[in-house]
């Protein structure tokens, strides 16, 4: 009978853990279909989830519930409140990482008020991140051509005296 008991409550313990929660879906579902438009008025009037697969080329993207400011690497950005739930949507095409996060409400209060950008930041092949000011840089960043290596010079040719 204990072996029962410590059976299902170890199975329990591990389905719970490995489902996110109702407000986590809830919250990355309202980040998925927040209209680009919305986010940055010069993109177009389709959800972020469109947006990001189209951009990406179809690349997976991962969507998680994360702290906001737990992401951010400039403290003018942090103001003491560490409660503001994120929505935060990652993805890599052609060795660059992109990470884009959403302000969707709350951790006390749970989702408020309409999806917002907060931030997204791009690192390169070359190792370097930097931030984006607006969602709408980001398709510059994806399809930026990749840099150009130096071409291999020939040899030089050695001049003997004979």
């Amino acid at each position: 009978m204990i072996r029962c008991f410590s059976f299902l409550l170890l199975t329990g313990s591990v389905w719970a853990q490995a489902s996110p929660n109702k407000t986590d879906e809830a919250a990355i579902q309202r980040a998925k279909s927040a209209l680009a438009s919305s986010l940055d008025s010069s993109l177009p009037k389709v959800s972020l989830e469109f947006f990001l697969n189209y951009e990406a080329g179809g690349t997976p993207i991962t969507w998680q519930v994360t702290d906001c400011h737990e992401q951010t690497a400039n403290p003018s950005l942090d103001h003491g409140n560490s409660s503001d739930m994120c929505v935060e949507a990652d993805l890599t095409k052609d060795q660059t990482a992109v990470s884009v996060l959403i302000s969707v409400g709350t951790f006390e209060k749970g989702l408020s008020g309409v999806p917002a950008f907060f931030s997204a930041s791009v690192s390169g092949p070359n190792g370097r991140t930097h931030s984006l000011r607006r969602l709408g840089e980001l398709p510059k960043e994806l399809h930026r051509p990749a840099p150009r290596m130096p071409r291999d010079l020939p040899l030089p040719s050695s001049t003997s005296s004979v």
